[in-house]
């Protein structure tokens, strides 16, 4: 009897103990995920709350990269004219024509009179003909926004290579239709567009080192955390936050989206506009909204 009762207080044991371990060791992680979760929907409704004037002119995507399925998303579905935000793709195909071996990195890239193009960039200054690595040329059209550099790219790689990888990946609702400045085109109806969810989708692939190849999506994080452009994502996070991402803005459009690294957990955040007047009010607002969002992550 005595055996018995041994044989059953090891057996519970034997359950128990690792039973134990394992709650102790994930309730911890049970709690901020409660806790996280219950913060983004206050930062919901605090942004619906805050700004109801502005409903259907925005659209935001919060991803939180410790707990996948902690998201936020307001009309993250909307298709938004894309303006620079377009370069995000366009450097995605670009990665996957560089392991197709289309292009190599080290290959040098010619830029005459004919390739230069107004709005953001450095390239339009330099003495031409400008001889640059394609590396050189990605790194300028993120970094930069260079608009010579990206309709370069566009010119390499061409309109059907760009929006055929882009829909092997994954982008459900962007589309390559227009070089960068081209007005024109843009008067007729023909546009670049995105949505928040595609652009979070690519910067998750990019922060998971899974975008084409681990050491390519390494390089597009060095770029996109040397983005020149700091006046909405970053504006009033502290100076030790680190915010990789990509600015856009053209007539009447506003975004940005990246990744912060912030204390308490990374995330993915995306903010679009559109039809804007203000455009110091649209960059005050996508800076508000992460402010608030990084508030979570202290």
């Amino acid at each position: 009897m005595k055996a018995i009762k041994k044989r059953t207080i090891l057996i519970i044991a034997s359950v128990c103990i690792p039973l134990l371990f394992i709650v102790s060791v994930s309730y911890p992680k049970f709690s901020v995920f409660v806790k996280k979760r219950n913060s983004l929907r206050a930062l919901e409704e605090i942004i619906t709350e805050k700004y109801p004037h502005k409903s259907g002119y925005f659209s935001i995507f919060v991803q939180d990269l410790s707990y996948p399925s902690l998201s936020l998303t307001v009309q993250s579905e909307d298709k938004f004219a894309a303006a620079s935000l377009m370069k995000l793709p366009i450097l995605a195909a670009a990665l996957i024509a560089i392991n197709e071996e289309k292009i190599d990195l080290d290959d040098t890239i010619k830029i005459t009179k004919s390739d230069i193009t107004g709005g953001s960039g450095i390239i339009k200054g330099m003495k031409l003909p400008v001889y640059i690595t394609f590396m050189k040329l990605l790194e300028l059209m993120i970094s930069r926004s260079d608009n010579t550099a990206t309709n370069k790219v566009i010119d390499l790689l061409g309109f059907d290579y760009i929006n055929g990888k882009n829909s092997e990946l994954g982008l459900k609702d962007t589309v390559l239709k227009r070089k960068m400045m081209d007005f024109q085109s843009r008067e007729r109806g023909i546009e670049n567009y995105t949505t928040t969810s595609d652009i979070a989708y690519l910067l998750e692939k990019i922060y998971k080192k899974e975008l084409v190849a681990r050491e390519l999506s390494s390089m597009v994080l060095s770029f996109l955390k040397e983005q020149k452009v700091n006046d909405r994502l970053p504006r009033y996070l502290p100076s030790e936050a680190i915010v990789a991402h990509k600015t856009g803005l053209e007539r009447g459009i506003v975004h940005d989206a990246g990744i912060v690294f912030a204390p308490k957990g990374n995330y993915i955040i995306c903010v679009l506009t559109r039809k804007v007047k203000d455009y110091n009010e649209a960059k005050k607002f996508i800076a508000d909204v992460s402010l608030l969002t990084y508030n979570l992550y202290e």
